[in-house]
């Protein structure tokens, strides 16, 4: 079983008002990555991690449906702001306890993934002793990342804003690789900024 944990329990200070929910290809920022592991044929099932408080208007009714516990669910995380470390943790967990083979990890604020990556990043082989298939672009380590479930035991050392990329950069891991040449897979919006540029790479 292949999980993901989509991550997406920041606080949005940056950008000063819950980016998820912005317009974005007629949904939102944070619906459009939702929806392509939602009906990736290699994800069995979805965790989406939200902050205490959070009312879900950023996902469309049809995504709602699969969260029901068929295809996924949306857990929260209490300690969401303190950091992503938080939310990771959290899921990490929901994920071994459910038994998943490989963890995908996902940000909800990238909403360019597409099937394609997602495919190509879990039917990459994971075998022991390696712990992850890393995106690359540019030489840089980017979310999606796909886990095995043995990293837990280096996740759960990490605290605050740090995200398992950190990891991989310290050379705590080792794992597979694959170099992406499209820029526009690894867009995040925190800013209002990063925001209206996508919007103008839209028109």
């Amino acid at each position: 079983m292949i999980t993901a944990l989509y991550l997406a329990a920041g606080n949005s200070k940056r950008m000063g008002e819950h980016k998820l929910s912005l317009p974005l290809r007629n949904e939102t920022v944070g619906n459009h990555g939702l929806s392509v592991l939602l009906t990736s044929p290699f994800v069995d099932y979805v965790f989406v991690i939200v902050q205490p408080g959070d009312h879900l208007n950023w996902i469309t009714p049809a995504n709602k449906l699969f969260l029901n516990g068929k295809k996924g669910k949306v857990i929260t995380c209490d300690e969401a702001s303190l950091g992503q470390s938080y939310s990771l943790k959290k899921g990490f967990k929901a994920a071994i306890e459910q038994q998943a083979e490989k963890i995908l990890v996902c940000l909800a604020d990238q909403p360019f993934i597409t099937h394609e990556m997602i495919d190509k990043i879990v039917t990459t082989p994971l075998l022991p002793p390696y712990k992850y298939v890393a995106s690359m672009h540019k030489g840089v380590y980017n979310p999606p990342i796909l886990f095995h479930p043995s990293a837990i035991s280096d996740i759960n050392y990490l605290e605050g804003d740090i995200g398992a990329r950190k990891l991989l950069q310290d050379g705590i891991m080792h794992g597979e690789k694959i170099e992406f040449s499209e820029e526009e897979y690894f867009i995040d919006i925190d800013t209002k900024n990063d925001y209206e540029k996508v919007l103008k790479r839209r028109e």
